[in-house]
């Protein structure tokens, strides 16, 4: 049984989840608003998180912002908008206690971000604090269609936080189920992302499955397909490192308990590798 420090160190390592769910569905802009007097525009920081799941969205509001945040439904799903520079503060105080483990494309958002909060406010229509402003909202165009490499981590993080990290990024970019493959029925656990560090990251933490580059969209696509790996994998993300996505948490459930019915002579779910 874990003593009283160890529930403690492990519910305050157990967050690193909800930066790595972030990380994966997060959107970063300065906004461009005009007065509602009609006497010219100002700018607004703005970091959004968007998903389907109302509750985890609720949940993360909860304990990224003190529920500072404003949820509002979308076509398929919610935004959880943190919107002005007091609750943009708030999510980079949550960051700096628990930071992004991997991600060149994230960690650049947001320190463009962090970096232009002290130009935005009473004074952000100056014409040199318009300048800094324009010049971090083309960065943050530019990375978005571009992506960008940085340097290597020096920081050194543990298995724990790395573990739940990617508990998070597997909520927020993965799936797993069966899919078909010629004639038969491939069971699959894949994550796929536009940041190449994580997508290694996941292969190197979890030891299995292989990595490509995609010619389509050009996300960097991890995935296996063997039935004991997926099994473990599935373990791993339901007990040691927990989803907490209801729809995450159905699919591995779902496969699970196809895999382990799953007989040579079982015409369920037809041929399956």
């Amino acid at each position: 049984m874990l003593g009283a420090g160890n529930q403690q160190g492990t519910l305050l390592v157990s967050k690193f989840y909800y930066t790595g769910f972030c990380i994966g569905e997060l959107s970063c802009s300065v906004i461009r608003a005009t007065d509602k007097r009609g006497r010219g525009f100002y700018f607004m920081s703005d970091i959004t998180i968007s998903n389907a799941d109302l509750n985890l969205l609720k949940e993360i509001n909860r304990i990224i912002a003190s529920n500072l945040g404003n949820i509002s439904p979308i076509k398929g799903g919610y935004n959880l908008k943190f919107r002005g520079k007091r609750k943009v503060e708030k999510v980079f105080q949550f960051f700096q206690r628990y930071p992004v483990i991997a991600g060149d494309l994230a960690k650049r958002k947001l320190k463009l971000l962090k970096d232009v909060l002290p130009a935005i406010g009473k004074n952000s229509k100056v014409e040199e604090n318009l300048k800094v402003i324009e010049k971090c909202r083309e960065d943050l165009k530019c990375l978005k269609l571009n992506g960008y490499a940085g340097e290597a981590n020096e920081h050194h993080f543990n298995d724990d936080e790395i573990g739940f990290f990617l508990a998070g990024i597997i909520d927020a970019e993965g799936s797993c189920g069966l899919k078909k493959s010629g004639l038969r029925l491939q069971p699959f656990f894949a994550v796929a992302m536009k940041d190449q560090k994580i997508i290694y990251l996941i292969k190197d933490f979890l030891g299995c499955g292989n990595i490509h580059k995609r010619s389509n969209d050009g996300l960097y696509h991890w995935e296996t397909n063997m039935k004991s790996e997926i099994l473990r994998l599935v373990e791993i993300f339901t007990t040691k490192y927990p989803s907490k996505l209801k729809k995450m948490k159905e699919r591995m459930r779902n496969l699970k308990r196809t895999l382990n019915d799953y007989t040579p002579r079982s015409r369920s779910f037809g041929n399956m590798i």
